[in-house]
């Protein structure tokens, strides 16, 4: 029979690493990531160890960061440290292992790029992931959350360790020589749901059992079963977003066409809630004319509009000074948005130019503007009398005509000469300062998007 370390070797080709290829390990220090760290150097395995402190644990925490260093100091792998300050970046209604998670997907994104990530969860944490996210009510994904290869937002994870136990790992330090590593005392406190699980749940089934294979192998049959699900959603993601082709979808394959969905508009990869699948489901059943919408979190939401579904964004707020004779193109920050200002003869553009308003352009004569327009987000109260009428409109009464939901709306700056509103960038020109046969310069203003690098 193989020993570990062949066993080992074997897990990482599974992983799909090959034997040259760099790893970055999460190594905390604790028994199962040394382990981790010392097989890939036994194996010859290029790596090296980043340890990430949560910001929680105070001086206990920096203690464990110098004792990894010193380990790798001692065996000659490279080592980082960084301080995540979780309990800071801590968002509205995320509890703080959620917020951890988030903080450390950020980091391996933003400063390990296109790296695979090496983590040291084993078999024991697979069965305690798998209480936990059966407690609440996950789907076969869920409950094998934990897998040998994932990408989770951006990032490649490989988890070599799956398919030992923490005692043959603890052996084989042993084996080694090897008795100390940190202990994180919180992992005993049972007011805690994963140490409860581990140190209640999972003895008292056990017993009852005689037993943990048939769990094991229960684990591998769902691994098995979302694999499965996983491939036939990505054949199953609707081409024309339409509300119907969602409809259609078998509830099993709905939560997962639906990330993949969203990952292909905006390359975010966001695992949807259960409480944002059934608002969105509900949604889509009763789907008429008015837009309705699903919140998913991070200013995003679904919206139903019309018999298709498109992301949608919580308002965005702007406002902004253009001085636009000495800055003729404004970016609009927070979306792909640009004004361009031409100033131009008038005897440059023709009658039809002069005399036909066009949605994404608008005329004014030069000696009519200020030298610095404002550019702002639509605000409710907002009036203009419209070009080719006499009394004031309220704005939001012009976007309902043009069929612009209220999410839709900052892509439609208003551009303001003092308190008047001139133009609805892409709606609407105003009636002010329209172009006569005498008109010297004009400014012809433009609403574009940004183009974006395949």
């Amino acid at each position: 029979m193989p020993n570990l370390t062949q066993q080992f070797k074997t897990a990482l080709q599974t992983c799909g690493v090959t034997s040259d290829q760099p790893l970055i390990v999460g190594f905390s220090g604790g028994m199962d990531s040394l382990a981790l760290v010392l097989l890939l150097q036994t194996c010859g395995q290029p790596c090296a160890a980043t340890h990430l402190n949560h910001g929680l644990r105070g001086p206990a925490a920096d203690a464990d960061a110098d004792w990894c260093r010193q380990v790798c100091d001692d065996r000659g792998i490279p080592f980082e440290r960084a301080c995540l300050e979780v309990a800071d970046a801590r968002r509205a209604g995320e509890s703080l292992e959620e917020a951890a998670r988030r903080r450390r997907l950020e980091f391996w994104r933003n400063n390990h790029p296109g790296a695979t990530i090496a983590l040291a969860h084993h078999a024991d944490d697979a069965l305690e992931d798998f209480f936990l996210r059966l407690a609440r009510g996950s789907n076969s994904g869920g409950l094998t959350g934990l897998r040998p290869v994932r990408d989770v937002e951006g990032v490649h994870i490989i988890r070599p360790l799956l398919s030992f136990r923490k005692a043959e790992l603890k052996n084989w330090l042993a084996e080694k020589g090897v008795t100390e590593w940190c202990e994180d005392l919180s992992n005993a406190d049972v007011r805690h749901r994963r140490n409860a699980v581990r140190h209640e749940w999972l003895p008292a089934i056990r017993k009852t059992l005689g037993g943990d294979q048939a769990l094991f192998h229960t684990l591998d049959v769902l691994r098995q079963d979302a694999d499965f699900l996983e491939q036939a959603a990505e054949s199953a993601v609707p081409a024309d977003d339409s509300v119907e082709a969602f409809r259609r979808l078998h509830p099993a394959l709905f939560p997962r066409v639906l990330r993949l969905w969203i990952r292909k508009k905006t390359g975010f990869d966001w695992l949807p809630s259960q409480a944002a699948v059934a608002r969105l489901q509900e949604e889509l059943a009763t789907a008429g004319e008015s837009v309705k919408y699903a919140p998913l979190g991070d200013g995003l939401k679904l919206a139903v509009e019309q018999g298709t579904l498109r992301i949608a964004r919580n308002m965005l707020a702007y406002n902004l000074d253009w001085p636009w004779t000495a800055q003729p193109r404004l970016e609009i920050p927070g979306t792909d948005l640009v004004l361009e200002a031409t100033r131009v003869a008038a005897a440059a553009l023709s009658e039809t130019d002069l005399r036909s308003p066009r949605n994404d352009r608008a005329c004014f004569p030069a000696d009519d503007l200020p030298a610095v327009l404002h550019i702002k987000n639509w605000e409710p109260g907002d009036r203009m009398v419209p070009f080719g009428h006499h009394s004031e409109r309220k704005l939001k009464d012009i976007f309902s005509q043009a069929g612009i939901a209220a999410d839709r709306r900052p892509d439609f700056p208003v551009m303001r000469a003092g308190d008047e509103v001139l133009w609805i960038a892409g709606i609407k020109r105003s009636a002010l300062s329209p172009v006569k046969k005498d008109t010297g310069d004009l400014v012809v203003f433009r609403r574009v998007r940004k183009s974006i690098p395949q």
